[in-house]
């Protein structure tokens, strides 16, 4: 019972420091050691083995951040560095835009605009499989499909609500969630993404672009913003103008119901709405860099290599996440080098992938690796222990603790906005948990870590949900209102294929 107790009072104490926006890695590294050091008292705890203890358990404590540190940096820490390296190199270069754009292309071609809300969701799950970021994927899409949508009178709401969950499925070798749960599940991150992770996916897919339809559809009717009654704001325009044009729709609204007529919101120019020579009604768009159209196959070269170089097609070759990043970054680099017409400038901007890699280390891997600390806490004290008996006790069986613990992470994202975070710090008990069921940990590992996704994109709070409603002008609280009914629906498709496929 001591050991429920300590769990979950440092469970609540946890979440509520990262709620309240403490540094997440510092918050769960602490957890984790309090709990480690108070188990050494309470349960005789032997933090490391005969063969690696220092010979003092307290010291322990302290040798087992170094091995974890260690044993991340070497594996899983370094295939997250290298994806995050190439990931900002192919944006710096353009290349990722270039792949967005073509994509997005086809979507000009359909006329019926809850349609295209759909094709545009799918779009943006797909993309997000070689563009990793949520946050950077969204910026592109607003910078790229938005306009368009908006262009065909699909209200700001839809378009951000849409784009905001384009990566609610952490999918593919380029996701730093599916690499540790592939890590966790003793399998390559290719046998993870194809086998696992693909059935499910393709299945909420499908669910969640028709949902999005629906959802859209209802809202815009049930607020009065069906296609062609909102006044067309370009994406990052300032606040004056954002500001003029919700004005001036509140005012054609109010006539709309005193029965008078209004002209089409088509036909007006919201530069004009404002004064003239009101410096505030400049747009303000990100600058983005123009590359070839051919560097939109860039991104995709990576997933390419390690899927045709796996036991799915070429099984007499097998190639690392991290070698097909190096290779793809190096040919980019002789690209870039050619284009830009400068050795010295070309070859200079290899430092872009390490800096790259850099913002991995502080702001990823070092999650993983206070993620472990905090799970191995939580293990120590004997709350994981006590968890699996009661459960055992209840006739739990797999479906029982992937559900508690999907909701767990589902809850965990939505009150800190972070999927990495939920999933980093509950992911490493997985293991433990499907071996107390007799069952492989990838059953376990695959719900728990798409439930950090969509979690996440239910989250007012999190990173691409204030960047879609900052670029299209919209509070970030009703951008979510929005994608709460998709993104539910979407979770218990998710689990229902988790246990179909499984």
């Amino acid at each position: 019972m001591l050991s429920i107790i300590i769990g979950l009072v440092m469970i609540v104490i946890t979440a509520y420091l990262v709620i309240k926006r403490y540094y997440p890695q510092a918050v769960l590294l602490i957890s984790g050691l309090v709990m480690i050091f108070l188990s050494i008292p309470i349960q005789s705890s032997q933090i490391l083995d005969e063969e690696t203890t220092t010979g003092s358990a307290w010291l322990d404590v302290f040798d087992l951040i170094r091995i974890t540190m260690s044993d991340t940096f070497s594996g899983l820490g370094l295939t997250i560095m290298a994806v995050g390296g190439f990931a900002l190199y192919m944006e710096k270069i353009g290349a990722s835009n270039a792949l967005v754009q073509l994509a997005a292309k086809p979507l000009s071609k359909v006329k019926r605009p809850y349609l295209i809300l759909g094709l545009t969701y799918i779009l943006g799950q797909a993309l997000c499989i070689v563009i990793p970021s949520a946050a950077g994927l969204a910026m592109l899409l607003m910078v790229t499909v938005y306009p368009l949508l908006i262009s065909i009178g699909i209200s700001r709401l839809s378009a951000a609500g849409v784009i905001a969950t384009a990566s609610c499925l952490d999918i593919g070798p380029s996701s730093a969630n599916s690499n540790l749960a592939a890590d966790l599940s003793d399998m390559s991150v290719q046998v993870f993404f194809v086998s696992y992770q693909g059935p499910v996916v393709l299945l909420t897919v499908v669910v969640i672009a028709l949902m999005h339809m629906a959802v859209q559809y209802w809202f815009d009717k049930r607020q009065g913003t069906m296609p062609g009654t909102e006044i067309q704001v370009p994406v990052g325009s300032s606040n004056a103008i954002v500001k003029a044009a919700l004005a001036e729709e509140e005012r054609r609204r109010e006539l709309v119901a005193q029965g008078k007529e209004v002209p089409p919101a088509s036909s007006i120019d919201v530069h004009s709405l404002l004064e003239s020579g009101d410096g505030a009604a400049q747009t303000q768009t990100e600058d983005i860099p123009d590359a070839p159209k051919w560097y939109a196959l860039m991104p995709l070269l990576p997933l390419i290599l390690v899927i045709v170089f796996s036991e799915f097609v070429v099984s007499s070759i097998t190639l690392d996440v991290i070698t097909a990043m190096i290779i793809c970054t190096l040919f980019a680099l002789i690209c870039e080098t050619i284009r830009i017409g400068s050795l010295s400038e070309g070859l200079g901007t290899l430092k872009i992938f390490f800096e790259g890699m850099g913002r991995q280390l502080a702001n990823v891997v070092s999650l993983v690796i206070a993620g472990q600390i905090f799970a191995e806490g939580l293990i120590q004290i004997g709350f994981i222990d006590t968890v699996i008996e009661t459960a055992q006790g209840a006739n739990f069986g797999l479906a029982g603790m992937a559900i508690v613990l999907s909701l767990v992470i589902l809850g965990a994202a939505i009150v800190t906005g972070s999927g990495n975070a939920a999933w980093l710090a509950f992911g490493p008990l997985s293991p433990q948990v499907a071996a107390s069921v007799g069952q492989p940990t990838v059953n376990l590992a695959l719900p728990m870590e798409l439930s950090s996704g969509v979690g996440r994109s239910m989250s007012p709070i999190a990173g691409v949900v204030i960047v879609v409603a900052g670029m299209a002008g919209v509070n970030p609280i009703d951008v979510v209102k929005r994608t709460i009914p998709v993104m539910a629906v979407g979770w218990i498709t998710m689990m229902a294929g988790v246990f179909i496929f499984g």
